[in-house]
């Protein structure tokens, strides 16, 4: 049994019908612009990002630096372990992830340099 209009059947005045789920994803700020630059920028991040990991760990291992490797491998799996805390919704735990991965990454290089 259908509810008075603007009522659902606990007394809310929720301005969405249930009936039109579907389109609740479709809103947003881009609905209907066709702008879709978040994903490119997101794209093009994890590409440049995952080349420059992917090149610290090849030089390290190039030069024979185990310690560059491993520092490397360990910037790569904080990077990878934030990106699922982002999808989880958790920017706390992102940012610190994030913070790990730079610093692990920083001392692949100063391994490379010294």
């Amino acid at each position: 049994m259908r509810e008075p209009v603007g009522q659902d059947e606990y007394g809310s005045t929720n301005s969405f019908d249930p009936d039109d789920l579907p389109n609740l994803n479709a809103i947003g700020p881009a609905m209907g612009s066709g702008n879709d630059f978040e994903k490119y920028a997101v794209a093009v991040i994890i590409v440049f990002g995952a080349l420059i990991i992917g090149g610290l760990m090849a030089a390290a291992m190039t030069f024979g630096h185990r310690n560059g490797f491993l520092f490397a491998l360990g910037g790569a799996t904080a990077a990878w372990i934030s990106g699922n805390a982002l999808l989880l919704d958790r920017p706390r735990i992102y940012a610190l992830f994030v913070g790990i991965a730079a610093l692990m990454l920083v001392a692949s290089t100063l391994t490379l340099v010294l």
